[in-house]
């Protein structure tokens, strides 16, 4: 910072005005390479090289974990299908996929052409370009000037 201010000095309560002032400037100024600080401070262990891998293990082991524990839960079902091991995680599973494989014909029924609202570069079909368009002069609200 360009603050001249000596390192040892205070302000009315007390505070080092200059260290408050830089930690302050560090937590809202992003770095050379766009990354806010406070981004670092919740996300920076996502840059570590073992994360992915400390994750993926993670999850693997927990998983399998649970899956030995359904084994020791005697369930009483109502569909006898729900009482194999792990049906729920692969139910939940099927689920998952079934909505993301569904995403794809959806998109093609809903989805519009890419020339759908006319040619990006350049004016409407309907419009000649070469006649001037007439000035708007209705009012932005219908009751302007109006007096009640």
């Amino acid at each position: 910072m360009s603050d001249n201010t000596p390192n040892d000095t205070r302000d009315a309560s007390g505070r080092f005005v200059k260290q408050a002032a830089e930690t302050a400037h560090r937590l809202h100024t992003p770095s050379e390479d766009g990354v806010h600080p406070i981004s670092k401070i919740l996300f920076g262990w996502t840059e570590a090289e073992i994360t992915g891998t400390a994750i993926f293990w993670g999850v693997g082991i927990l998983s399998a974990f649970l899956i030995v524990v359904d084994l020791a839960v005697d369930r009483h079902e109502y569909v006898h299908m729900a009482e194999a091991t792990g049906f729920y995680a692969l139910w939940g599973f099927a689920a998952f996929a079934f909505v993301v494989l569904m995403g794809w014909p959806l998109g093609r029924l809903l989805r519009r052409s890419e020339d759908y609202y006319g040619d990006p570069g350049g004016p409407p079909a309907d419009i000649d370009p070469d006649v001037p368009a007439a000035p708007d002069t209705s009012p932005t609200y219908p009751d302007e000037g109006d007096e009640l």
